[in-house]
């Protein structure tokens, strides 16, 4: 089975492409490529990914816990982050996928 490439991993994929390409003096082909790329770079592409994702994240929740704490006027705590879990984390995703390139290609 063939799992779809997000647009990110197809960046990702063609610019290892053209980096194999430019050293073997050829075209290597896509297909090629995905399959070295797959092999030997996926799983660390994929895991500083997530990483950078999960740091944006957190930075979003720190910044509405102090948003919402200051206008309590005391620190809010997990009850500020859970609150931005409930009412922005889907919408967060959904524009990180959309500026990040994570969609379906």
């Amino acid at each position: 089975m063939v799992r779809r490439l997000s647009s990110a991993e197809r960046g990702a994929i063609e610019e290892h492409k053209y980096l194999m390409s430019e050293a073997a003096g050829h075209d290597v082909g896509f297909e090629a490529a995905a399959r070295d790329w797959e092999a030997h770079h996926a799983a660390r592409w994929r895991r500083e990914r997530q990483a950078a994702m999960l740091s944006m994240q957190r930075d979003e929740i720190h910044r509405h816990l102090w948003i919402e704490s200051e206008k309590a006027q005391r620190d809010l705590g997990t009850q500020a982050k859970l609150d931005w879990i409930g009412k922005h984390a889907a919408q967060w995703r959904k524009w990180y996928d959309r500026e990040y390139g994570m969609g379906e290609a």
